[in-house]
């Protein structure tokens, strides 16, 4: 094998390899000697300066990804037990100072390193130390523990998401944590019942805490609390306490920090109705004022973190709005209150009565700043650059950006496209996705959106800018921390402009790239989306799919909630799939199973008869059908309609390995179509197996009252007795 020395390349030109690497990449390469780890944070230090975050989530010490922002939080680090990569290929290497067993990155699967349960902490302190030395001090490093009770003890962790299982040993661990990480920007902690957390003065140092645990003492954690914003979900609150509270405020005794709390009561099984707050009574005793109900109403906002469902975490805006307000009596600074049964929401304006009405009626406390928006006064012109510096400039882009350089002119368009094809031909995929609003993101930010498309109530607060993006005059909210490039459309608009959108996308980033679509609903405008590869539905409307199979053939991967109509069974582009994943199949298995095409198909729910599969079968062993099948696997409805498995053996040649032989194990790549992005090893082991007459081939197969499985080896019979093969398919 030929190598070639970067060291001997002019500093210029290392600097265009080091930018096109990936992160994992990069840090291999600084293993490798003093000099190289010194040429790499020299020569690309603005693109580390942008790495935001780094982000460790463990749910025990051999049980550890690693991600950062600048891939949106896609993991590649792993560490892992040397049981779940028993069956890849180990390579020794030493990293981090030390030696270690590890496992090459893939397209499905992160750089994995070895460890046990013993040494797994000290593997990942020696990593985050490294990290700090490497990247420097302006990166954020963030710790999630996977609903678990184990804390890696780390140093200096800035933004922590913690669930604790086991109460008793809960509030030790906490403490010990936040003794070797204090004063974090953003904390959340949620736990069971009976979770003695309420006392400790280092989390109230916390600058954004949000808490849901049952049965919390809110009144113990408000009087601590030093920091920003408070959430309090599951609160035991008295009318006495919020009095106090809000009393202390007025007369700035404490909390002169605070701008947003909200306390949620004590709700579900275990409520008490003797603890619903008074809201009478409470305002009777703190002195409670009104704005002029004949103004507009003063809203405030604020950013606050929410969990999507089966997707990453996001920043979003909230508002508060009431009419009730509290006037701190040293400076007239006035706060907003909201009190009912449920609870107490409390804003600080940091401004007085009038100001407050004079005007600045809308005030956001955002996690990061927007911007106000001003001309440019200077500017450079990057096209009178040489071509080598243009590339740089160009490399340490984000994609977004890039998307707003090409539509500068046309020819700046194509200088871009000829430019950025190395790294373009690195972006995997793209994927459109819609719950509320249709957004898209890319696998080379990760699995958070960079641009998304939105009506104008969601740009309350962000400033509008008018742009020709993406060949269309557009009105766009500019990106921030916390938000992708928002586009302005409407109701009218939206069909055109997300398959405008496509469409320049297929002609900028080329054919390389795969799109993929993970939607709540197969509707205009995602059915008019064409050259899709791969498509997440949790439903359709029947009407539509078969002319979006028109225009998106051969896919690669097609998942369903369910599916309800005989005439998508039956549809030839659909049974051309690659991978069919099928939630629900119903009576329609069989119609699935008989015009099947592709490699691989799961059915979690079906209905199928003894003889269909028999068929099936021995339409394999004659070579009739299904040469490019590699796995089936469906689950019936055991109870109404099981599978009999004698039946089935009876009816068919069926070879038996010895159950004291070790047995072959076939393993399959298989997409979760819940949360969409994941992908997991699918481990597949049966004494039986059948062999097809033609080719002796064989393929191992297990029958059982709910499930039928197919795995095919690719193996002759004389090679898999032999071997006992392994056969991954990722």
């Amino acid at each position: 094998m030929k190598t070639m020395k970067l060291s001997r390349f002019p500093s210029r030109v290392q600097t265009e390899i080091f930018s096109s690497m990936e992160l994992i990449d990069i840090l291999l390469l600084s293993f490798c000697s003093k000099k190289m780890k010194q040429s790499i944070e020299s020569s690309i230090q603005s693109r580390l300066d942008k790495i935001v975050s780094m982000t460790y989530c463990s749910s025990k010490p051999d049980n550890v990804s690693i991600s950062s922002s600048n891939s949106n939080n896609k993991e590649f680090i792993k560490l892992v037990s040397r049981e779940e990569a028993k069956n890849r290929p180990i390579v020794q290497m030493n990293l981090f100072g030390i030696d270690v067993d590890c496992c090459m990155a893939t397209r499905n699967h992160p750089f994995f390193i070895l460890c046990n349960q013993q040494d797994g902490e000290q593997m990942l302190q020696t990593i985050h130390n490294y990290f700090r030395g490497f990247f420097g001090s302006s990166i954020e490093y963030h710790l999630e523990n996977c609903f678990s009770n184990y804390i890696p003890r780390l140093e200096n962790i800035k933004n922590s998401i913690l669930h604790f299982r086991n109460e008793e040993e809960a509030a030790e661990l906490l403490d010990g944590y936040l003794t070797l990480s204090p004063s974090q920007e953003y904390f959340r902690l949620s736990g069971h019942r009976g979770f003695e957390y309420e006392n400790n003065l280092k989390l109230a140092q916390t600058n954004v805490l949000d808490v849901s645990i049952s049965g919390s003492r809110a009144g113990e954690v408000l009087k601590n609390f030093k920091g920003r914003h408070l959430f309090i979900i599951g609160a035991i609150i008295t009318d006495e306490e919020v009095i106090q509270f809000l009393n202390n405020w007025k007369s700035s005794q404490t909390h002169q920090n605070l701008e947003f709390l909200s306390i949620h009561r004590e709700s579900g099984i275990f409520q008490d109705l003797g603890i619903d707050l008074n809201p009478e009574k409470i305002m009777r005793n703190v002195d409670m004022k009104q704005f002029d109900p004949n103004q507009k109403m003063p809203i405030f906002r604020y950013d606050r973190r929410r969990n999507r469902l089966y997707k990453c975490e996001t920043w979003q805006i909230e508002e508060l709005s009431s009419p009730n307000f509290i006037v701190r009596e040293v400076d007239q600074h006035v706060a907003s209150i909201n009190i009912k049964t449920w609870g107490i929401q409390f804003a600080s304006w940091k401004m007085t009565e009038e100001e407050v009405m004079r005007g600045r009626i809308q005030k956001t406390f955002q996690r990061t700043a927007i911007q106000e928006v001003s001309p440019l006064r200077n500017s450079i012109k990057i096209s009178k650059f040489s071509w080598l510096i243009q590339r740089e400039i160009l490399s340490s882009m984000e994609l977004v950006d890039l998307l707003m350089m090409a539509s500068c002119s046309q020819k700046f368009h194509r200088h871009i496209k000829s430019l950025m094809r190395s790294r373009f031909d690195k972006i995997h995929t793209i994927t459109y996705e819609s719950i509320m609003l249709p957004c898209i993101s890319s696998s080379s930010s990760g699995d958070l959106p960079f641009m998304s498309i939105n009506r104008s109530h969601d740009f309350r607060g962000r400033p509008l800018i008018p742009m020709n993006l993406v060949g269309m005059d557009l009105q766009v909210s500019m990106p921030t921390r916390n938000h992708p490039l928002m586009v302005l459309t409407d109701l009218n608009q939206e069909e055109t402009l997300v398959t405008s959108i496509h469409d320049y996308f297929l002609d900028f980033f080329g054919s390389s790239i795969k799109y993929q679509l993970n939607v709540d609903l197969l509707m205009p405008p995602f059915s008019k989306l064409k050259n899709i590869t791969s498509t997440v539905l949790s439903g359709y409307l029947p009407a539509y799919f078969p002319d979006f199979l028109k225009i998106s053939p051969n896919q690669d991967f097609i998942g369903l909630s369910e599916l309800g109509s005989p005439l998508l069974a039956r549809n030839l582009e659909f049974a051309r799939t690659k991978v069919l994943h099928i939630g629900g199949s119903y009576r329609f298995t069989e119609d699935i199973l008989s015009n099947f095409e592709g490699r691989q198909l799961f059915i979690n729910k079906g209905i199928i008869s003894e003889s269909t599969i028999i068929q099936f079968l021995n339409k394999w062993r004659s070579n009739e059908g299904y040469q490019n099948l590699e796995y089936f696997s469906m689950f019936v409805w055991a109870f109404e309609h099981p599978l009999s498995p004698n039946q089935i053996m009876n009816s068919i040649p069926i070879n038996r390995l010895d159950s004291s032989d070790q047995l072959p194990v076939y393993q399959v790549a298989k997409k979760d179509p819940y949360r969409k992005r994941t992908w997991g090893i699918h481990k597949f082991s049966s004494q039986n197996y059948i062999v097809r007459d033609s080719d002796q081939h064989v393929a191992s197969i297990m029958i059982t009252d709910g499930n039928f499985t197919f795995a095919a080896w690719n193996n002759t019979e004389k090679e898999f007795l032999e071997k006992r093969p392994v056969k991954r398919l990722y």
